[in-house]
Formats: structure tokens, C-alpha cells, sequence
């Protein structure tokens, strides 16, 4: 059995890139920052420009493609459209690679070599004023964090984003319902150690555990609250599922008791092939993926509900995406095919409602009405016995693939990381 040290010490090595690789996107990023803030000052726009998120503040992971650049616009009355417009224009007639992506307002994702650099106009507000979109944060996130994150704090904020990463929970889009960069940055800063914080989540509970920096008296409802500490009135971990949370907390707990590398470096568990399994594969949509994954997600509850309806046991269900050419709705169940009949079981006997549950099947083609203790059954005929026909009658007619036991994914495997 390894010890903690030992684990560590290998997994610290995980998450220290080469100097070439530091080197290269320090490069990157000063260039962009002064390609854009000359295209800002000729198209007469008041904006401080600068690289803002981890790859600012030394903490993302190695192999990381992802820079950060922040347009912060003085003049409240210039738009965010504006200003993508201007730089999308330039950038074309430069023969840059550009995507236009939305969030709360357009921004641009520009293409430099092997690195994706998002361009993000906002405006520049102080501390504790009210922003006006949720950009406008990012300035005084980077501010507090460089305070409070010292060296050996920025290599366990990667140690801790790169356990995150492993056990599935890490980032903050529908897709994941996880920890963000920032909720990250914000755990080392509050606890102090990548151990510490595992130490702190392996006691948090659900819905009672409220993280803050100073005592702002504001509540939350949800299963984990970290206070933004430069907008009380947000909650850092809004985007923290009850499943992400308590994932993170059997994790850490597990973790503390037998360390092991298994939790750093990801790896596909052993396939439990005797499960069956159905899977409804949809083409993907050009749509942003945030859009997609709440649809499909909305989408996969509903039609597990009903699959519950028709009598299907589901033991696990998700949906999985590669956000490029398909999203599926995946099944684990008990069985693929149902018996053509089943028990119902109807109200007590002294109930009002026996004389209504029995009128209902009399005349029927089922066994019964027949007492059995105290209620009144039926042996009845299903309505469907295979369960792609329960899939069908539910979706109708359309672009979908329904696929039984084709599955191999993580949801019909061992879990990798517990040990």
C-alpha cells in the first residue's frame, strides 16, 4: 500500500507541465493580449485588455489549450456586439480562425496555433458594485485569487482540478453539474492544502455545508454553498449537483483511507457485460452545448419516467455526448423485454375507491378482480412487452437510433478510481 506521501509526490509530477509548455503559453497569451489591444484601440474603443482566468494564475492542467482574454470596457455605453463585431472584422481581414460563441452575450474564440483563446468583452466595475453580466466578475476573481494563491497553493489547485477531472465532477457546464476552475481556486484558497480541503469534504453534508470568507449573512439553497467573495450575492458552487457533491465527498473520504493514483490519472473500470442495456442515439445538433446537454438531459428524465410507467426496471441511466456528431440517451435495466402480463394491485377493500377499480376491469381481459389479504388485484396485459416499442410510442417519428446491448460506456463499468 502506498503511502499518502508517496501518492502524492508521484501526483504532484502529474500536474507540473514542462517550462517549454509554461513558456509556450505565456507566449501565446501576450501575443493575442497585444493583437487585441491594438484592434481595441483602433476601433476607438476605452478598454483595458488582459489574460485573466488559470492560465493567468499559473493553475491550469498540463496539456490545457484554454487562454482567457478579457476585453474590459470603461464606457458602459459601448456594447459587448460592438465590440465582437469590430474584432471579428479584423480578424477575418488578419486571416485569423475565429469562432463566434454565445453565454450571456457573444464572445469570440480565436484560433492560435494548437491553443483556443476566448476573447470575453466586459465592463469594469468595483468591488462589491453589481455587474452587469456575469463576465464583469473575472477581473476581481483573478484580483483575490493572485492574493491568496502562493506557489505551493496554485500546484494543489491543479491537483485538486486534476482529481476532479477523474473522478467526473469536474466543470461547471450542464454537461457535468461540477466544480468550476474558479469554485476550485476558491477550495485551496479557503482550506489552504489540496489534503486540507479533501480532509474538510470528506465531512461535508448536503444542503449544511456553507462555505464563506467573511460573514455575509447571505443565503442559499442548495447542496453546497461557497460564497463568491467578490459578489456575496452569488454562490460560487450554484452549478453543484447533489450527485457531483456527494461523488466528491465518497471520494475524498476513500482517497484519505487507501491513497492511490488511480484518482489522478483516468482510466476506463472493468465492463460488467452481462447487464443489458439500451441506448437512443441522436444525431448532434448545431446548437451551443450548454443548450444541447439541458435539452437531452430534460429529454432523458422524461422518457425515464415513462420507460418506469411501462414497467421497465432502469438501475442507471445518462446521457453522453462527444458534442461533435451524436448525444444519446443511455439505459441500464433489469430486462430489455417484460412478461405480457402483470399484477396490479388495487385499493383495500373497505376503500371507497374498490367499487371504481373494479368496474374498470370488469369485462377486461385480465385475471380478476381477486382479493389477496386486504386488496383487490388484477393479473392485467401490459402494454408493451418490448421496450422499444415503449421508446417509440414516447419519441414518435424522427432522427434517432434505438441500440439494445450495444452499450460499452461507464455506466456499465466498475468504478476506476475507488480502489
Amino acid at each position: 500500500m502506498s503511502s499518502l506521501e508517496e501518492v502524492l509526490l508521484e501526483a504532484y509530477k502529474l500536474v507540473t507541465p514542462a517550462p517549454a509548455e509554461e513558456a509556450k503559453i505565456r507566449e501565446v497569451s501576450q501575443h493575442v493580449k497585444s493583437l487585441v489591444s491594438r484592434l481595441v484601440e483602433e476601433g476607438g474603443i476605452d478598454a483595458e485588455v488582459d489574460v485573466y482566468g488559470s492560465s493567468a494564475r499559473g493553475t491550469w492542467l498540463p496539456g490545457q489549450r484554454d487562454i482567457d482574454i478579457f476585453v474590459v470596457l470603461k464606457d458602459r455605453s459601448v456594447k459587448p456586439e460592438a465590440v465582437v463585431q469590430i474584432l471579428t472584422k479584423r480578424f477575418t481581414e488578419l486571416g485569423l480562425r475565429w469562432t463566434l460563441r454565445y453565454a450571456q452575450h457573444p464572445y469570440v474564440s480565436l484560433q492560435v496555433e494548437s491553443y483556443e483563446v476566448d476573447v470575453v468583452p466586459c465592463y469594469k466595475i468595483q468591488p462589491g458594485e453589481r455587474p452587469i453580466t456575469a463576465a464583469d466578475r473575472s477581473p476581481l476573481h483573478h484580483r483575490f485569487l493572485v492574493e491568496k494563491l502562493d506557489k505551493p497553493r496554485v500546484l494543489d489547485v491543479r491537483l485538486l482540478k486534476l482529481f476532479l477531472k477523474t473522478i467526473g465532477i469536474y466543470g461547471a457546464e450542464i454537461r457535468s453539474e461540477g466544480f468550476s476552475g474558479y469554485l476550485t481556486e476558491l477550495l485551496i484558497a479557503y482550506y489552504g492544502s489540496f489534503v486540507e480541503t479533501l480532509e474538510a469534504a470528506s465531512r461535508w453534508r448536503p444542503y449544511r455545508t456553507y462555505i464563506a470568507f467573511t460573514d455575509t449573512g447571505t443565503k442559499f439553497k442548495a447542496p453546497l454553498v461557497v460564497v463568491d467573495p467578490v459578489d456575496p450575492n452569488r454562490n460560487a458552487a450554484a452549478a453543484v449537483s447533489l450527485t457531483s457533491m456527494s461523488t466528491f465527498i465518497l471520494a475524498a473520504k476513500r482517497f484519505l483511507k487507501k491513497p492511490s493514483l488511480s484518482y489522478f490519472q483516468a482510466t476506463h473500470g472493468e465492463l460488467v457485460s452481462q447487464l443489458e442495456t439500451v441506448e437512443v442515439v441522436f444525431p448532434y445538433p448545431d446548437e451551443p452545448p450548454d443548450i444541447v446537454w439541458g435539452r437531452y438531459k430534460r429529454l432523458g428524465r422524461g422518457l425515464y419516467k415513462w420507460l418506469r410507467e411501462c414497467g421497465f426496471r432502469i438501475l442507471r441511466w445518462g446521457v453522453e455526448s462527444d458534442e461533435a456528431t451524436h448525444v444519446s440517451l443511455v439505459y441500464v435495466v433489469e430486462h430489455v423485454k417484460l412478461t405480457p402480463y402483470v399484477l396490479h394491485k388495487g385499493p383495500p377493500v373497505y376503500d371507497e375507491a374498490v367499487d371504481a377499480f373494479i368496474e374498470k376491469y370488469v369485462g377486461e381481459e385480465v385475471v380478476g378482480p381477486f382479493v389477496q389479504g386486504s386488496r383487490v388485484y388484477v393479473i392485467k396485459k401490459r402494454r408493451y412487452v418490448d421496450i422499444s416499442e415503449c421508446i417509440s410510442k414516447r419519441l414518435g417519428v424522427g432522427r434517432y437510433d434505438i441500440r439494445i446491448n450495444a452499450y460499452s460506456g461507464d455506466l456499465v463499468r466498475k468504478n476506476p478510481w475507488i480502489t
